[in-house]
């Protein structure tokens, strides 16, 4: 039932309803949640980010967040029902903050600080706002004092202020519960940690207090200032109001927020004695973060001893910086190690460093297509990204369900399971058109929307005897008019208003961004018309460069889910770009769902002779269609001896039962050099013998002595 309303929220096409429906899961489904139900969670996690978000700003564009926390429309009050809306989902953003990308995490913060900015009075349960500053970590935010002040004054509102408000300094500043044991009463009583928050050197003469009532003992486990600042927590319920304020200001200089503990100084001394007998190695993995412990450790991922490249990865693992997390990535997909990087670490933008030049989703396709990676590994990496990253990759992913073994064919499965259904239908479509009907059970079992190709599939099976799979569909009724259909139907409206006895208007000159941009969200039939306006503007333009925009927006139009788009965009791309990019942007259709297509592009990159394909053309002889098959074995004779060092480092990587593929084109490519030998001997020889008669000829045929002269 929970997995049917968040579906029925996904559908929802006004940002209002969607909230609305996400509020009504939650109420009938309170948490905590279950492991299944937390997996249907992290599969709407986008829309339930969305829902969030809507109930925030009612579908208006929030700012970026100043650095003092307080967003730019921090002085817009929040209706009291949409704020209600959304504290009932911090819960549940709770749940999914994991599981969002960096871009859907920004707009989660932002919502997050502008809701905290409302007055929390008008709502049901103000103390749950109090949860905003673990949330905001939770979500990769930096914490600011303003976040605190904020929570502590929705604390203050709640119906147990006394246990709310120290549970959330303890949150912020890092003071566990079981710290409340070790503070020594004696020598910090909480009336005089009461009466010193008036003096601003409070801090300092009570951290002297209770490291003299140790006995100097300051090499304990636990350092004096963290005991201090548990103390000043539990003394916070006792103070007055007007003096909380100087209670927090003293916490934050013992430990300011959002920074490792401040003990640096306390522990510095009890480091020294600790290791002042040990020698420090170049090879020790335990040195402070540096550049130069950076590159070793990166080297470290190449040792020889499996035991060291395993240290050195769950060392890197949690570094924030993206291109250790992708090194640490390429280490365990390549089977070096067996540490994958830590969740949090952002890896889609640096994926582009592997993948070479270019945008877009491809990294990761790039990166999971590597042939030194295992399929495995991959499918496990997979399986942690969210489910609307995953639909690039899904022609790759099929194939190794079709193709691998029964663990790669299970863990393929459990990926496209996360792929969203409509969107896989999307690009299955033209195969399943084509009678490859086992595919079909990749569908079973998830919602579809109903299409004309979905429904002559599932009349297929049931003429074929397959009732229990054709059952196994589910084929729902989507909407009679498509998302976005309004601002159409205004248009043609407004063109038919307007008088035809008029004077015309002149055409407004559209510029590049904005017919980029109707490429990028349009309906294909605008898609189309905005690539045609896009040549128009290309060929009319003189002595300008290439925009890398419009690369990228080819590049993604040649992923597009409809043919007919992904065609017009390559056609597209042979009038505007030079051919080394027109080759490169042909590579994409090779991995195209479409059997057609695929042979058109290797029939075109054969003709150009583009070395760098050959890799793309040598996977293509283990493509499943004969067809393709035969395509690519006529395009790498083609090029000769080119093909030949990729051709023999795939044969030595295959199975035994499969090196055929590649030893039977390089046999081709021998016999076709051996006939070219031949050849060029034999005509030599009529050449030499022939002279005189073929000046004869000429003399006597001006048509041929015209072709055989030609320069």
């Amino acid at each position: 039932m929970f997995r049917r309303w968040l579906e029925l929220a996904d559908h929802c096409d006004e940002a209002g309803d969607r909230s609305r429906v996400v509020c009504c899961a939650v109420r009938l489904c309170p948490g905590p949640w279950s492991p299944e139900e937390q997996e249907t969670l992290a599969r709407y996690a986008g829309t339930l980010a969305d829902a969030f978000d809507a109930a925030v700003t009612g579908g208006a564009v929030t700012g970026v967040p100043s650095a003092s926390g307080a967003p730019e429309a921090a002085g817009h009050s929040i209706p009291r029902q949409r704020a209600e809306r959304a504290a009932e989902l911090l819960d549940v953003l709770y749940a999914i903050a994991p599981h969002l990308s960096s871009v859907r995490r920004f707009a989660a913060v932002e919502g997050l600080r502008l809701l905290a900015s409302a007055d929390p009075g008008g709502l049901p349960r103000p103390e749950a706002l109090a949860a905003v500053p673990a949330l905001l970590r939770r979500l990769g935010a930096v914490l600011v004092r303003a976040d605190l002040d904020r929570a502590l004054a929705a604390a203050r509102l709640g119906a147990d202020p006394w246990r709310t408000a120290p549970a959330v300094l303890r949150e912020v500043f890092g003071v566990p519960v079981e710290q409340r044991e070790g503070v020594d009463e004696p020598a910090c009583s909480g009336d005089e940690l009461t009466e010193g928050v008036r003096s601003p050197e409070a801090p300092a003469r009570l951290r002297d207090r209770c490291a003299a009532s140790r006995g100097g003992a300051g090499d304990e486990a636990l350092a004096g200032s963290r005991k201090l600042l548990a103390a000043l927590v539990d003394a916070y319920p006792g103070v007055a109001s007007d003096e909380r304020g100087s209670l927090v200001d003293r916490m934050s200089a013992l430990q300011p927020l959002d920074a490792p503990e401040w003990t640096i100084s306390e522990t510095r001394k009890a480091f020294s004695a600790e290791h002042s007998s040990r020698s420090v190695r170049a090879e020790d993995l335990d040195q402070p973060r540096s550049v130069v412990q950076r590159d070793r450790l990166l080297a470290l991922l190449e040792a020889e001893r499996p035991e060291r490249r395993t240290a050195a990865a769950q060392t890197l693992r949690h570094w924030p910086e993206p291109q250790t997390g992708l090194a640490v990535l390429r280490a365990y997909l390549r089977g070096r190690t067996d540490v994958l990087p830590d969740p949090a670490v952002d890896l889609p933008a640096p994926l582009a460093a592997y993948s070479g030049e270019g945008c877009g989703s491809r990294h990761a396709d790039a990166e999971s297509t590597a042939h030194d990676a295992s399929p495995e590994r991959v499918l496990a990496w997979l399986a942690r990204l969210p489910g609307d990253e995953l639909t690039g990759l899904a022609p790759t992913v099929v194939t190794w369900w079709e193709h691998g073994s029964p663990a790669v064919h299970e863990a393929a499965r459990v990926v496209l399971h996360a792929v969203p259904a409509d969107a896989l239908a999307h690009l299955l479509a033209p195969r399943i058109e084509a009678g490859d009907l086992g595919l079909l059970e990749l569908l079973s079992g998830s919602p579809l929307l109903r299409t004309p190709a979905l429904d002559r599939a599932a009349r297929r099976l049931r003429a074929q005897g397959r009732e229990d799979m054709a059952d196994r569909l589910v084929l729902v009724d989507g909407p009679l008019r498509a998302p976005g259909s309004a601002y159409e139907d205004e248009a043609v409206l407004d063109a038919v208003r307007t008088s035809p006895r008029a004077p015309a208007a002149p055409a407004e000159q559209t510029s590049l961004s904005v017919l980029i941009r109707i490429a990028r969200d349009g309906a294909p039939e605008r898609i189309r018309r905005a690539l045609t306006r896009i040549v128009e503007l290309g060929t009319s333009a003189s002595g300008g460069g290439v925009d890398p925009e419009l690369i990228c927006l080819m590049e993604e139009l040649l992923r597009h889910p409809r043919t007919g788009v992904r065609l017009h965009a390559h056609r597209v791309s042979r009038t505007l770009f030079d051919r080394d990019t027109h080759a490169r942007l042909t590579v994409f259709l090779l991995a195209d769902p479409v059997p057609d297509v695929v042979r058109g592009a290797i029939r075109m990159l054969g003709r150009a002779a583009w070395e760098p394909a050959l890799p793309d053309l040598v996977r293509l002889l283990g493509h499943p269609k004969p067809a393709v098959r035969t395509a690519a074995r006529d395009a790498l004779v083609d090029f000769g001896a080119t093909a030949v060092p990729p051709l023999r480092r795939a044969a030595a990587r295959a199975r035994p039962d499969r090196r055929s593929l590649y030893t039977d084109v390089l046999a081709g490519i021998d016999a076709r050099a051996e006939t070219e030998a031949a050849t060029t001997t034999e005509a030599g020889t009529d050449t030499k013998t022939g002279a005189g008669t073929d000046t004869r000829d000429r003399h006597r045929h001006p048509c041929r002595r015209g072709l055989t002269g030609r320069r």
